[in-house]
This record gives structure tokens, sequence and C-alpha cells, in this order.
């Protein structure tokens, strides 16, 4: 004769996995934090306190510890260069679902560090990375579409660099400048509102241009955002024609 009601082992099952769901919550929270300080020790430059955090939420498969953790291993910092290793962690990263994961992937391949060099492939990381916000990716498939290595198209670069320029990015407003100042449209007042912005966020490039030009006003100490570590944009999209090329 079957009982009426769940067995005991079905209820026990049950109440595991409320257990588990409630537990998961602040779990993952907790990952997001350890992400989030060990991005902010390495921006300090305590690569130690960034790696031991960083390890930490990437074993715990955050997707954003994981990319991370990648940069410290292709740079070499609070561990030994291994160029695979920050492939493979990229990897992990992008699937599960991070943009600066895909960017880290197409900045591979764009450069051909600890893989074959393929442009196509960087562009569709890239692009993948584009579409989820990433101010990066849009940076950098701007360079590729002058670069040579794909078609050429230098009103869409543009495209991509207004628009990270927009979210804040300083190396983007930096190369929408010199499109301006070396493009076939010149243009000296668009060039120079834009690499005052740049300056004023602290590149280098554009701090050297301004001071060149005169300008005698004070700047934040120089950085190159690049080599930075912020968390995954939210809420942005980010959008390119090219990239109906590339993603299928």
């Amino acid at each position: 004769m079957h009982p009426l009601g769940p067995s005991m082992s079905t209820l026990l099952r049950i109440l595991l996995s409320l257990i588990t769901a409630f537990v998961a919550v602040p779990l993952a929270r907790a990952q997001s934090e350890a992400a989030l300080a060990g991005m902010q020790a390495y921006n300090k430059g305590d690569y130690a306190a960034a790696y031991r955090l960083l390890r930490q939420s990437a074993d715990a498969g955050d997707p954003h510890g994981l990319v991370n953790l990648g940069y410290l291993y292709a740079r070499g910092h609070g561990v030994r260069a291994d160029q695979l290793q920050s492939l493979r962690l990229y990897e992990l990263s992008a699937k599960a679902g991070s943009s600066e994961g895909m960017n880290a992937l197409g900045f591979k391949y764009l450069h051909g560090t600890g893989v074959s060099k393929d442009a196509k492939r960087a562009a569709y990381w890239f692009c993948e990375a584009i579409v989820r916000g990433n101010w990066r990716a849009m940076n950098n498939l701007g360079l590729l579409l002058i670069s040579g290595e794909v078609p050429v198209d230098l009103p869409e670069a543009r495209n991509l660099w207004k628009q990270a320029s927009e979210l804040g990015h300083p190396n983007a407003m930096n190369n929408l400048a010199i499109s301006y100042l070396n493009g076939p449209d010149r243009d000296l007042q668009k060039a120079d509102e834009l690499m005052l912005r740049a300056a004023q966020l602290g590149h280098p490039g554009a701090q050297r241009y301004m001071r060149s030009r005169g300008y005698a006003g004070t700047f934040s100490p120089p950085i190159n955002v690049e080599l930075t570590m912020k968390p995954e944009p939210k809420g942005v999209v980010g959008h390119t024609k090219e990239c109906g090329l590339y993603i299928s």
C-alpha cells in the first residue's frame, strides 16, 4: 500500500532545495563582492590581494572573477605570466556571458597572444561584447576597422568611438580626435574638444597634445584605463552595422 503523502526522503530533498535556494542569493552576492574587491586591490597595485580575491571568485564560477584573473595571468601581475591560462579563463568567462570576457577573447585573437592571430574571430568577439555595452570592445573594433586587417570603415570606427566616448572612455575620445586630425575631413575644433575631455580623464597622449596646443590647465594624473579593472556595464547596449558580418 502506497502512502498518501510524499515519502520522508522526498520531503528531505524538498527541504534541502529550499535551503539551497535561500543560500544561493547571498552566496552569489559574496562572489561578486570578492571579484569587486579583487578589482579594487588590483587598481591600487596590490597584486597579491587581487590574485587571492579573484582566484576565490573565479573558483566559485563568477565570470567577473574569471576574466580578471585571466588579466593577471596575461600580464604576469601577482602570478607567472601564462597566456594559455589567461585564454582558458577568458573563454570560461565569455561562455558565462561576460562582455569583458568576450572583449578579452577578441583582444587575444587580434594580437595573437596565446592563440593564432585571427582578425575575423577578433571582430566576432568584439561584436558580442559591443551588443552588451562593453566600451573597450567598441574602442577595439574601431581600431580594427582602420587597421586594414578587415575592410576599412572609418565612419563606422568613428561611430564606435563616439559610443564609447559617451560612456566615458578616454582612449576612444583620443582615437576619435586623432581621426579628425588625420582624416579626410580634418576638423581641428572637434579634435581639440575630444582631446581635452580625454586629457581631463587622464589619457597621457591627450595630455601631451593639449600641452602642445598651449593648454595650461590642470589634469588628473595620467592613467591607461585599458590596464585598469572595472565592473561589467549594466543597462547599456552598443550597436554597429559591422556586427552583422561577424555574428551569425
